[in-house]
Formats: structure tokens, sequence, C-alpha cells
């Protein structure tokens, strides 16, 4: 049942329609049950005259309806027609139409302001209005929601709950996140915490959410029973339930007793999560309880026939199931279960791991630190919002875009690529709808960052026995920034001029004391007739490695023939260091 207040103006609308001899509030669904099209609606008293008004519920409230801008009258004057571009009704409600059919004659029709029949009108009107005032308030009462005051203890007391009254203890609580923890960490009003030996309990009155990068948040906590005293400082110290990435609970200082009863507001809160906690036996239930785990478990109820057949499947998404975990989970499940139903465990799903190449738009007047935070930021948030993902949820990645934007520094962001660790990757860029992942928990693989005002670093060993002539760290730095400058004029340019490094050809730049060994400069490798490049063998005994170490943190090591690495395009190279050591000597 639902209910809509009618304001004074509509009241009079319809008398002094019914005055008139016209038809008052003739209600009409909107849409229309019979799923005919909701632009025209014939009227009972056809033909008609003048349409004198419509009224009816918009985004939930009582509205009036334009005339000739939101609806007008069809060209035989039998139907109400709905315009294009104006304002409609909300979707399953009904509205109500004042209009005089043609031929209409009235006895009585002295309807102006200030005549006797209008006074009475007024009169009766205001009475009618107020009565509607009244029901409505009785309607509000009804509902947890809306009542208030006496109404809302009434609501609260079927479910055996009551108003706190002034004189409990109540006190402030800091929470503290768990070192190392990222994202939103969200505490729930009704969280209960006790005392060590367990015999005195609080429950917060409120919810709280430590931010990402908020280490501590304060909540207020009341006693859940009439204890005659409070607690001293640092007494609430532990969780009734563990919350995740919440390292501690205590109260800084003593509690004290409240001079004012509780609130609608609290009452409200409370209550909702009375009913939240005190489900049992349902599907629902088993879902909210073996979220708080901290292992995604897919709970599904099988069907024979179009019905449920009492049977439960539970699929943890977990890389390992210890012995441990295994007895939380069926212990949390046999104190929800539905009595009766067959709940069992399935083989854990081992999640997938999403590896990620993305490109990002940042200030170019931004210092590098501010674009590694950035960065951070964003590996950050992308962990956070798969571990967090549905396992029926395919993963949007509009939503991911979104969350990359949310950081201050980017300002645009491009997904070069998405692609599931052991299955083939998609052809292309992924689409704006899914990024594929229904079917398991998910996690943050590899991760690719490519900022072309953030270089990848490239870093050289070089080891050698004492029977070998030094080699000159100095000139390699030299051969080495020369490429760091040709790449980064040669990728600047539309279409990018170099794709890849490979290792015989950053053997072919470095400077070595290698009898005929060869050795040139960059634009030898990418212009004109490509040189002979030495290998592996023919620098022997000198052992070069080449470590590049990409925006994300991600480390490439090419250090023997065939090995590469791909250049994306804007990608920038910055020498690290190149570091030359003795090789170890082996013990005969």
């Amino acid at each position: 049942m639902s209910f809509r207040r009618r304001n004074y103006q509509e009241v009079m609308d319809g008398l002094l329609t019914g005055i008139l001899g016209g038809q008052a509030a003739e209600p009409h669904a909107f849409p229309p049950s019979d799923g005919s099209s909701p632009y025209g609606y014939a009227l009972a008293m056809a033909p008609v005259a003048d349409l004198v008004s419509v009224w009816g519920s918009r985004n939930g409230e009582p509205h009036q309806f334009r005339k000739d801008t939101d609806y007008g009258l069809d060209g035989d004057g039998r139907s109400l027609v709905w315009l294009e571009g104006g304002e409609w009704p909300d979707e399953g409600s009904l509205f109500q139409v004042n209009y005089l059919p043609t031929g209409t004659a009235a006895a009585v029709n002295d309807i102006h302001v200030g005549s006797v029949l209008r006074t009475l009108a007024e009169t009766v009107g205001l009475e009618i209005a107020r009565l509607y005032a009244q029901l409505e308030g009785v309607y509000r009462s009804a509902y947890l929601d809306t009542a208030e005051g006496s109404a809302l203890d009434k609501v609260v007391s079927l479910l055996g709950v009551e108003r706190v009254r002034a004189g409990r203890f109540s006190g402030e609580l800091q929470l503290s996140r768990t070192p190392g923890s990222h994202g939103e960490i969200h505490v729930p009003a009704g969280t209960r915490v006790l005392t060590i030996d367990g015999n005195i309990e609080y429950e917060t009155v409120a919810a709280a959410t430590l931010l990402e990068g908020q280490s501590t948040a304060q909540v207020q906590a009341r006693d859940r029973e009439t204890n005659p005293q409070g607690v001293a400082p640092d007494q609430l110290v532990i969780l009734a339930k563990p919350i995740a990435g919440i390292q501690s609970v205590t109260n800084p200082a003593a509690t004290t007793a409240a001079g004012a009863d509780e609130t609608d507001a609290q009452l409200r809160t409370r209550t909702k999560a009375f009913l939240h906690g005190s489900e049992r036996a349902t599907v629902g239930a088993l879902k909210e309880a073996l979220s708080h785990q901290g292992v995604p478990v897919d709970v599904a109820e099988l069907t024979e026939g179009g019905f449920a057949n009492g049977r439960v499947r539970l699929t943890p998404h977990a890389e390992a199931m210890t012995p441990e975990l295994m007895q939380r989970l069926e212990t949390v499940k046999d104190q929800v279960r539905p009595l009766g139903v067959d709940v069992r465990f399935d083989a854990a799903v081992v999640p997938k791991k999403l590896d990620l190449s993305l490109r990002l738009t940042t200030g170019a007047d931004l210092l590098e630190q501010d674009l590694r935070a950035a960065q951070n930021a964003v590996r950050t948030r992308i962990g956070d919002y798969l571990q967090n993902l549905a396992v029926a949820e395919g993963g949007s990645t509009n939503r991911l875009v979104g969350l990359i934007l949310g950081v201050p520094e980017i300002s645009d962001v491009q997904i070069l690529s998405a692609a599931v660790q052991g299955e083939a990757p998609p052809a292309g860029p992924p689409g704006l709808e899914s990024l594929g992942l229904a079917g398991a928990a998910t996690t943050l693989g590899e991760l690719e960052l490519i900022d072309p005002n953030l270089p990848t670093r490239l870093q050289v060993f070089v080891t050698y026995p004492e029977t070998a002539p030094p080699p000159a760290p100095a000139a390699m730095t030299t051969a080495l920034n020369a490429l760091t400058t040709y790449l980064a004029a040669a990728n600047a340019a539309d279409p990018p001029a170099v794709a890849s490094l490979d290792y015989r050809a950053l053997l072919y730049l470095l400077p070595l004391p290698v009898a005929g060994k060869t050795t040139g400069v960059p634009q030898d490798l990418y212009g004109g007739t490509p040189p002979t490049l030495p290998t592996a063998a023919e620098v022997s005994p000198y052992q070069p490695r080449f470590v590049l170490t990409m925006q994300s943190g991600l480390a490439r090591v090419l250090e023997q023939d065939g090995d590469g690495y791909d250049l994306s395009p804007d990608e920038r190279l910055s020498l690290a260091g190149v570091e030359v050591d003795l090789e170890e000597a082996v013990d005969a």
C-alpha cells in the first residue's frame, strides 16, 4: 500500500471541478497496466472541453504537471496525451486528472474568489487538506525510516528493541589501521567491543570509515547494558568480531553517563543493525557471514526443475586452503546454515590474476617523487578494486578508469591491454563494458604503467675475472647516455622509430676491452645497414647484465643472447648507473 498526500491546491482543483459538473480526480496508472503506449489515455467522460489540472507523483513527491508542456488534449478531445520532453509521473504510480466534459452545465457556477460558494468550498478544502496531512503522519509512523518519537518506539518494540534512556554509559573509541593495509575500511554501526575479561560490552552508535591513508578514526560507543559504572581508559580493547584491516581498538578516556535519551536516528541505526545481524537460516545470511572471513566465497543455491532442491554449494577462492582457514569457514557455515539444507564446500578455486598495461598522462611540471607516488596510488586502487570485486562480476573498465582518474596527478589514462594469466589474450584493447573476470576472484598480476614524464631506469652490471683488464665505467656511461638520448628523440616521433632493445645490440654499444669486438653508436643500429652484433660468447670473460626497471616497479633482465625488451610508444629510458665488479673466485 502507498499513500500520497494531497495538498490544499490539489483538493481545491478537485472540488471546483466537481462543482462545475466536471470529472474530478479521475485516476490513471502510469505506465498503463495493459502495456499500451504511455503517451495517450482515453478519458471516461469524453469528449473533453478543457483539462483543468493533472496531479501525481514525481521523484516520490506530490507534483502538479504543466498543461501544454507536460501533457495536453489530443485533437479529437477524447484522450490525455503526455508530451515528449516534458515531465512524466513516476513509474508504477497513479495520476489524477481534473477536466470539464463538452456540454457541461452546472446549476451553480459562481466560483470566483470571494463568492459564497467559493468561500464554502475553500473551508471544506482546507479541512480535507488537513485530514490528508494527518493521514500522511499516520502512514509515515508505520515505517522504521519515517516514524518519529513515540511512534518509532512502537515500531521497534515489535522487534523487542527499546530506546536507550539517559544515564547509559558511553564514550569514544579509537580504531587503528593495520600497518601496510590499503583501501577504505568500513566499521558498521552496532560493532561490539569488549573488555579483556568479556564482562562488559559496548557497541558503536554510528558507522565509521577509515579512508585510504588514514591510520586512526574515532567513533562513539555505548554500553549494551545498564551497568552502574563506566570503564576506565584503555579497557575496551577486544573486537567481538574481527574486522579486516583493523589492528586494534581502545577507549582513550573513561566512559561517562549520557545526559540525553537515544535519538531517533541512533535508534533507527541500531534497529537496522539488529535486523542485519539477526538473520539466520537463509542464503543471504550465509553470504553475509562468510564475507567477513577474508576469503571470497561464492554461494550457489542449486535448483531442479526451476525450484530450489535443498542444496547449497560454497566455493572458496584462495591460493591455498589451510586447515585453520577451512575450520573457520566450516564454523561460520554451521552457525548460520538453514536447518535441513545440505550446505557443503566445493574445492577451492585459485583466483585469477589480471595483467594490465596502462598509459598515464601527467603534468610535465611534477617532480619525479610525485609521479612515483601517483603510480603507487594507482597500483593500490586497482588492487583494492579487484580484491573487492564480486565473483559473479566481470569487472568494469569504466570503473577502473574512474578510480585511476581519481588520483589528482593523473589527467588521462588509456588501457593498452588487459589479460588474465593463463588465458588467451583478447584481440586488441579491452572494450568499455567488461574485463571478462566473472567466475573467480581476481587479484592484480603484472601492472605496467607507462608515463612519458617518468622514464624506465636502465642499470648495467658487468662482472669480470681478475685475469682480465677492467672495463671503463665512464666510457660505458657515456655510450649508454648516448643511447637514452637517441631513444628519447626516436620514440617521440610519430610513429615511434624504435620498438625494442636487444641484448646483442646493447653489447654492440658497450665499450669492453675485448680484442676484435665490434662497437658503435645507436645510429648504426637503427639506421642504414645493420652492423654485425657481438654475442655473449664473444665478449667473454666479461658478463654484462642489463636491468630495466619499469615505472610500475617490474624489472626485466637481459643477460643472454635472444633476450629483448619491447619499448612502448613514448617510453623513455634513463641511465640509473653502471656497476663493475670482480667475479668471485670459485674454490677448486
